[in-house]
């Protein structure tokens, strides 16, 4: 996965990501929501991070850990 893959997501409002994605996401109005997109079979995760501002996303980032997050 690569971050260009949900560059679609910028400029939507917080309804229309969890319309587009569900709800599992850490908590709804937090500024940064969470998901685990992918986990690989020796447990590397890769975490998409949507910060919102002014309830309109405004930043996509992609986190590759081991870690729970």
């Amino acid at each position: 996965m690569k971050r260009e893959d949900f560059n679609n997501l910028l400029g939507k409002s917080r309804i229309e990501i969890k319309g587009e994605i569900g709800d599992g996401f850490n908590y709804y109005m937090n500024p940064i929501w969470t998901y685990e997109v992918e986990r690989t079979w020796f447990g590397r995760r890769t975490i998409l991070m949507v910060t919102f501002d002014d309830e309109v996303v405004s930043e996509i980032d992609l986190l590759k850990t081991f870690r729970k997050f």
